[in-house]
Formats: structure tokens, C-alpha cells, sequence
């Protein structure tokens, strides 16, 4: 048996997911699998990674490949799909690393405020054009939360990204076509799936 299989059979009421925060699709992944796990009343674990670990701590302009959904003139489109989930999306212009802010949410405890963390930090770069990837934005987002700001202090002042390899490994080892990722009773899901398919993939029975 695969460690994967292992995995998936000592937490099988759980959602999976894997992501970054600088990716739209993962935003509106996260956001609609996170209502109706909250629904369904199933626990999302979150495993998230850089997807690009070689940006700079200072982040970088924006570069999309000429095939990308996100390149220039394609943004309408993102957000006309993101608006069918009740987001609003505005188009960056920076990709932030996103190190300490995965490291941060890995310190919260309770699933209910590191959901609320996670979405608030989607929405800070996604839709507040926020540079999340600065330390001062991330303790802006940790006062508003009433967190302390010690643990992210350290985060930020250590910057190891050695805990988030697992997550990647896990990713690469699940073999997504895309991103976000998901894994849910021993099924593997992608994409930004909306909120009705993730209400009908919790519906189903689980499979032997």
C-alpha cells in the first residue's frame, strides 16, 4: 500500500487540500470547498506550499506564460468566473512570496480561525492588492484576528521553508493535473470546483 493510500485511511472524513496563495483558482478552490465542507460538517486540513519557492523574499512583477488564463486581457475572465462564487478579484500586478504566510498558518491551531486565516490572507493579495508577502501586512491580518504576533516574528526572522517540502512532496506524489489540489475519502480532486460539486462529492458514499 502506498504511503499516500495510508494517508488518506487515517483521516477519511477529512478534505485535503493543496495550494498557494497567490493563485486565483486556488482562492475559489479553497473558498467553495471550505462552504460546503462547513455544511457538510467535514474538517479541511490545509497542506499548503509555494508553488513558485524561487521568488525573491521581495517578490516580483507579475510574469504569465502567453498560454496562461492569467495573462494580460484574460482577467475579466477570472473574475467573471471568481464573481460566480461570490468573490471579487482584482487583478495583481506582484507575486508575493508566500513563505512565512504558509509557515504562520501552520501555528494556528483552531481549524475554525485557520480556515478564517486562510481566506482573509486570499483575500488580502486577491482582492486588497496586498503584499502578503511583507511582514507588516501579515500582522496587520494577525491583529485583526487577535493573534499573537511573536510566532510570526520568528517565522519571518527564520524563513525556513524546510516544512513545507512535505506538502509539495505530498502534491507531487498525488499527481494533480493542476492546482488546487484536494483528496477526499481516498479520491483525488482539482481545479476550482464550485461549492454545489464539492456539496455532491460529500454526498457520496465513500468507496471501498
Amino acid at each position: 500500500m502506498k504511503w499516500t493510500e495510508i494517508w488518506t485511511r487515517i483521516l477519511p472524513q477529512r478534505i485535503i487540500v493543496y495550494g498557494d496563495f497567490i493563485d486565483p483558482f486556488c482562492y475559489i478552490g479553497f473558498h467553495n470547498a471550505r462552504r460546503a465542507a462547513q455544511a457538510g460538517k467535514v474538517p479541511l486540513q490545509w497542506r499548503g506550499f509555494e508553488l513558485n519557492p524561487e521568488t525573491p523574499l521581495t517578490g516580483s512583477f507579475l510574469q504569465t506564460a502567453t498560454n496562461s488564463d492569467l495573462r494580460p486581457g484574460m482577467w475579466a475572465s477570472v473574475q467573471g468566473f471568481a464573481k460566480k462564487s461570490g468573490l471579487i478579484l482584482a487583478e495583481p500586478s506582484r507575486v508575493p512570496n508566500t513563505r512565512v504566510a504558509h509557515l504562520w498558518v501552520r501555528t494556528v491551531q483552531n481549524p475554525d480561525v485557520k480556515n478564517s486565516l486562510i481566506e482573509r490572507i486570499y483575500q488580502a493579495y486577491l482582492s486588497d492588492k496586498k503584499e502578503i508577502g511583507e511582514a507588516e501586512v501579515l500582522l496587520e491580518i494577525a491583529r485583526e484576528f487577535g493573534l499573537p504576533e511573536e510566532p510570526l516574528q520568528q517565522l519571518a526572522a527564520k524563513q525556513d521553508a524546510s516544512p513545507l517540502e512535505a506538502c509539495r512532496q505530498e502534491a507531487v506524489a498525488y499527481r494533480f493535473p493542476g492546482m488546487p489540489g484536494f483528496v477526499y475519502q481516498g479520491k483525488t480532486y482539482f481545479g476550482a470546483l464550485s461549492e454545489n460539486a464539492w456539496t455532491n462529492i460529500i454526498k457520496e458514499k465513500p468507496h471501498a
